[in-house]
């Protein structure tokens, strides 16, 4: 009888586990989007806590799954206020006229048909780029990470199911309308390399 509860407790959270949701990107600081510039002297970074939005995935058919991101390029943080300054001026991401990079995915390839919980899977997700008022379609590698609750997540990160998403890409400055400052005393490159950490959580 035992054996029997335990293999329906299972296939119920199995079911439960393996169907299309949605999982929140909140921003309570769990997640974080990063750029990194080779300058002359040194290489410049910027980060910010503040990314939002939602992954809406199938742990059962990943291909299905799609994402909504939005990344707050008033709050990114070289670590030198000056600096910052200039990064959000109107020569450089005019964050003023342009507070918000967004990505908005429009397909998904997976190397696998299902993936499974607290198994690591690297997938190539395609969609728009938003930034500075232009977008641009690109493909990026993208690791999950899809996450049972069980009392450990609870305790670390909240109630729900969680998903961990992470991805390094590059972009140039210069297909997004930037220009890059030619007369400074640090050369900054037109290639920057961006990377996002994001969690994002289903509740039960």
């Amino acid at each position: 009888m035992n054996r029997v509860l335990v293999a329906l407790a299972l296939l119920v959270s199995t079911a439960a586990f393996a169907q299309n949701r949605t999982y929140t990107i909140a921003e309570d600081g769990k997640s974080h989007a990063s750029f990194e510039s080779a300058a002359t002297l040194e290489n410049i970074k910027g980060t910010t806590p503040k990314v939002i939005g939602t992954i809406v995935a199938d742990p059962a058919n990943p291909t299905a799954s799609s994402v909504d991101l939005t990344i707050d390029m008033t709050s990114i943080d070289t670590g030198i206020s000056m600096r910052n300054e200039h990064l959000r001026s109107e020569r450089y991401l005019a964050a003023e006229r342009f507070p918000t990079a967004t990505f908005k995915s429009v397909g998904v390839t997976a190397p696998v048909k299902t993936v499974a919980a607290n198994q690591a899977v690297t997938i190539s997700v395609t969609g728009d780029m938003t930034m500075h008022g232009v977008t641009k379609r690109i493909t990026v590698p993208v690791r999950i990470v899809v996450i049972p609750e069980s009392e450990l997540t609870k305790t670390s990160h909240g109630p729900g199911d969680w998903i961990h998403a992470t991805t390094e890409f590059s972009v140039k400055l210069t297909d997004f309308g930037i220009a890059v400052p030619e007369k400074m005393l640090m050369k900054v490159s037109n290639d920057i390399a961006i990377k996002l950490d994001v969690f994002a959580a289903a509740k039960q």
